[in-house]
């Protein structure tokens, strides 16, 4: 089984204007709509579509839960979300149609309850078994510790079950005492969890530089995401490979990352090569850039025998 975390989900409300909105004035917008999202929950829908045995879980606000258990209907996703008091967060993001410019007003949402947090590691207690692979990634709510992915990492361990860890900051860095299987961070977020000025110039022997460092702090295996500029993945065991991007239509980038993350747990859980792997990787996180939401099983498997994969 693959368990996908999100523990802070967000509804995004997306507000087209045709105009430039004014402070302290009254404004039209044209049109509105919302989705719900998550790293977990986005990895989640990716390893459902591909058809793996995954159950997306965490915790979300009572009292907006319904447009996130409707769109888990609609794509028959597996989930057992536990439900906090409160609402869970709401991002206000007002796009400006001629200029593409967009102005963000981000919600902060409900404050964790002990005993909720509680059942949820109680619940990851009775069900992770050996072999399983744990997804955690993204930040969390207020009320939940820092430490949280070293603790699902150090269950991970004791069930002998996978944890791959997205996450940056003081939450990667605890989850790293954990060893994770995977970590799949940009330059950026490895600069800000090291306390390191960010260069988008470094070279290749300063990035690899980098990736020994955090292998010495506990991970295992790093994806390093370049953007439209692929992907190296550093092994273990020394190995290195550059992953090739697949060329099409950019529509939207929300998820993609989620998604490269999902498709690369699929090819190990289906024990495919590291190359068959990374292909689905990249492929999974092209064909959601490509769509206006997440990509279909159909979609990805298009583009994965156009990545090109290559040990270097």
């Amino acid at each position: 089984m693959i368990y996908t975390i999100t523990l802070n989900p967000a509804i995004d409300h997306i507000i087209l204007t045709d105009k430039p909105v004014d402070l302290g004035v009254t404004n039209y917008y044209s049109d509105e709509y919302k989705v719900v999202g998550g790293k977990g929950i986005n990895a989640g829908v990716i390893l459902n579509n591909l058809e793996s045995n995954v159950v997306a879980i965490g915790i979300m606000g009572d009292e907006n839960k319904e447009i996130f258990t409707k769109k888990f209907d609609d794509v028959n996703l597996n989930v057992n979300f536990f439900f906090n008091p409160g609402s869970t967060r709401v991002n206000y993001k007002i796009k400006h149609l001629e200029t593409h410019q967009e102005t963000e007003l981000n919600g902060l949402g409900f404050e964790t309850k002990k005993e909720v947090l509680n059942d949820f590691i109680s619940y990851l207690e009775k069900n992770l078994k050996k072999d399983d692979i744990v997804i955690a990634t993204g930040s969390v709510a207020r009320g939940i510790d820092k430490d949280i992915y070293q603790q699902i990492g150090k269950l991970a361990n004791e069930k002998e079950a996978l944890l791959v860890c997205d996450a940056t900051n003081d939450l990667l860095k605890n989850a790293l005492k954990e060893k994770p299987f995977l970590i799949k961070p940009n330059l950026e977020e490895i600069c800000s969890t090291l306390g390191l000025e960010f260069n988008e110039d470094i070279s290749f022997e300063e990035t690899k530089e980098l990736i020994v460092k955090l292998q010495e702090l506990g991970a295992r295996n790093v994806l390093l995401s370049k953007g439209s500029q692929g992907s190296i993945y550093f092994a273990e065991n020394g190995d290195v490979y550059k992953v090739g991007i697949a060329k099409g239509k950019l529509v939207n980038s929300v998820g993609a990352g989620d998604s490269m993350l999902a498709g690369f747990v699929y090819g190990i859980d289906q024990k495919l090569s590291i190359e068959n792997s990374l292909q689905y990787a990249a492929a999974s996180g092209a064909a959601t850039a490509f769509n206006e939401w997440l990509a279909s099983k159909e979609e990805i498997e298009a583009l994965t025998s156009k990545i090109d994969v290559n040990k270097i």
